[in-house]
């Protein structure tokens, strides 16, 4: 709405004095585009709401014909948006650099000129490198956040989809992987024109130590030397970059092992899978250990626990999906077969994966309670919200009408 109240001003302006409207050149690198266009120019100066469009169409002018990619932004909150940020910087990055080096060399000055100097500053072959080392790593971990925000997803799934991205990241780790980026890298930088470190950072200056320190642990680490750029990027950024963010995903998934909770959910996740109760290695102390600790927590035979679980696991071998346990113990009676089991496959289906579905029912609410709703009693609200959250369910309007029918006598039939 402000940027088309001031195009409006913009052209009431350009008719009050008399002036064209249009210019002779008015292509995104003509020097003189017209009044209206002009007007529009300089309002971006002082309104970032209008930069975004004269940035638009410097854009187009570089790539005519295609698609204007605009860069996202970043959230402290949704991990999501990184990877969609990196990809739209990827595709545009030529052009991005052509129009901040644009921005310092226009005349006059553009007020941003100080800004893009600073950017331009900061793109060189190490913001390259961690470019193509953080684009394919938030690749695998923006698949996991969008599996993980399903609202039907289960433990069980949700484990082997964080227990996937754990073992994609650690064949990340290796040698090839690390040379096919920095290769990338190199040749992405040498087309940008910047120059590629032929010494590794730190090392162009050593700083001399006295003999009696030569002991020293902490000298001896830094007095240590990579034989090459690749080497050094190898292990002091692409390594170190996967292991912290691997460690991060154990800990925030798989958790300690020291607190209650944790042990208890991965006792749980000891249930669905079958070679812990048959194969050669069924029965380990890890097992055990799970079938004690919550039989001891939620009650119930511990030899009955293992035996039912051998049992169903023997019948219904391929059964490995926390769905399709559920499906097995319902088709075939398992209530009445293995009532242990299928009280503690229960209650782990019932645990919820994240907080999404809950955030997403206070994001309904901001929308349900309006400013016509204010004086709406708790009930109410709560029955309002319960049709607004859950209006994917079908509601069959014959059986609606039925149950209000049965709920008293009416003068009028339904």
């Amino acid at each position: 709405m402000v940027r088309w109240n001031t195009y409006k001003k913009n052209a009431l302006q350009a008719a009050f004095e008399g002036k064209a409207f249009r210019g002779d050149d008015e292509s995104a690198t003509s020097s003189n585009q017209g009044n209206f266009l002009e007007l529009v120019k300089m309002f971006s100066q002082y309104d970032r709401l209008h930069l975004d469009n004269v940035n638009d169409q410097k854009m187009e002018a570089l790539h005519p014909g295609e698609c204007v990619i605009q860069l996202q932004k970043l959230s402290d909150t949704r991990w999501a948006c990184r990877e969609k940020a990196l990809k739209a910087l990827l595709k545009v990055m030529s052009t991005v650099v052509k129009v901040l080096t644009d921005m310092t060399e226009q005349e006059p000055p553009d007020t941003a000129a100080g800004d893009a100097k600073m950017y331009l500053k900061a793109i060189d072959f190490e913001f390259f490198l961690c470019f193509e080392i953080d684009t394919p790593v938030f690749e695998i971990t923006a698949l996991a956040s969008d599996a993980l925000q399903n609202y039907d997803i289960d433990l069980s799934t949700a484990y082997t989809v964080v227990d996937g991205v754990m073992d994609t990241l650690s064949n990340l780790r290796t040698e090839e992987q690390f040379g096919k980026l920095f290769k990338s890298a190199t040749e992405k930088a040498e087309a940008a024109g910047i120059s590629i470190p032929t010494v590794p950072p730190g090392q162009q200056r050593q700083r001399r130590v006295p003999a009696k320190y030569w002991q020293s642990t902490n000298v001896a680490t830094e007095s240590h030397s990579f034989q090459s750029v690749e080497d050094y990027y190898r292990g002091k950024v692409y390594y170190s970059f996967v292991d912290v963010l691997s460690q991060e995903l154990k800990r925030r998934f798989r958790g300690d092992g020291e607190t209650e909770s944790s042990k208890i959910l991965n006792a749980l996740h000891t249930l669905t899978k079958a070679n812990n109760w048959i194969g050669k290695d069924a029965m380990g102390p890890d097992s055990l250990d799970a079938i004690h600790m919550l039989c001891e927590f939620y009650g119930g035979e511990e030899q009955k626990l293992k035996t039912e679980l051998r049992v169903f696991h023997a019948s219904f071998p391929n059964t490995c999906t926390m769905k399709g346990i559920l499906k097995t113990l319902r088709d075939n009676g398992g209530q009445n077969i293995f009532p242990t089991l299928v009280e503690m496959i229960r209650t782990y289906a019932t645990i919820p994966v994240s907080t999404a579905t809950v955030e997403r029912s206070f994001s309904k609410l901001k929308l349900v309670k309006d400013t016509l709703r204010s004086q709406c009693t708790e009930e109410r609200l709560s029955d309002l919200l319960l049709l607004a959250i859950e209006k994917d369910i079908p509601v069959i309007h014959s059986e609606v009408i039925n149950i209000y029918r049965d709920m008293a006598p009416r003068r009028l039939l339904l």
